[in-house]
Order: C-alpha cells, then sequence, then structure tokens
C-alpha cells in the first residue's frame, strides 16, 4: 500500500514511519499541504491512503484531503488532530463534512501505535471491500 503522510510535527512523523513502514507500505511523507498535493503528482496519483493532520500551517488536512479525493476518488483518508472533530474551527469542520462518511476516518492525538495500526488496517479493509463491490 502506498501511504502520503501529512504531518509537521516531525516527532509524530517519526513515529509513523517506525510504525508502518517495517509492514512493507511504501510511505511519502510531506510538511505541508503544498508539499503533499507535489508528493501525490509525482507519484503519478498512485496512493492508497492519505494520513493528514488537521492543522497545518497555511491550510488543513481536511482541505488536502478533499483535493486529492477529488483526483483520486478511491483515496482513503486518515485524519489526526488532539481534538475531536466537534471542537475543529469551521472550515476544518465543513471540509471534513463534505468527504465521503465511507472514505474517512479520524484518530486523536495523542495515539498509541496499535490505534494507528488498526486505523491503517480498517483504512485497508474498507478499500478491498469496495473494489470487490
Amino acid at each position: 500500500m502506498n501511504i502520503l503522510i501529512l504531518e509537521d510535527n516531525s516527532s509524530i512523523m517519526s513515529l509513523m514511519r517506525l510504525i508502518l513502514k517495517p509492514l512493507g507500505h511504501k510511505l511519502l511523507h510531506a510538511t505541508t499541504a503544498e508539499e503533499a498535493l507535489g508528493r501525490f503528482a509525482e507519484s503519478d496519483r498512485n496512493v492508497d491512503l492519505l494520513i493528514a493532520d488537521v492543522n497545518l500551517p497555511m491550510s488543513s488536512g481536511p482541505r488536502v484531503a478533499l483535493k486529492l479525493r477529488s483526483a483520486l476518488p478511491r483515496l482513503r483518508i486518515i485524519l489526526t488532530s488532539g481534538y475531536p472533530p466537534g471542537m475543529w474551527n469551521d472550515q476544518d469542520n465543513a471540509d471534513y463534512n463534505e468527504l465521503p462518511s465511507d472514505c474517512v476516518m479520524t484518530l486523536q492525538k495523542p495515539f498509541l501505535p496499535a490505534a494507528l495500526l488498526d486505523s491503517v488496517h480498517r483504512s485497508i479493509g474498507d478499500a478491498s471491500k469496495a473494489a470487490r463491490r
């Protein structure tokens, strides 16, 4: 699976790489929305899962998710935040609510490695079920 990680906190980015890389996933990483869009384009849209922080400098994970999903409708999304969606700002909530509920899940920080793995596995499972239909 090809996973694009959009996270501006280097410690969290390192943790995600340590957890996901040994499982054989190909990881692309970005610290800004612009960089994530560039990595997506460089990969020829070959991304299965976006894991994105909600709060980013100059943008947000939900906004990037909407852009990528419009280009790649099969994209699965995990949004990470220190706050539950009800506490996000109005624009982030609006963007989140525009995403199809069957393609997106949230993961609250701080998270345990098992919670990240569970979210990724559930995303993979949802994607493979949709592909079989």
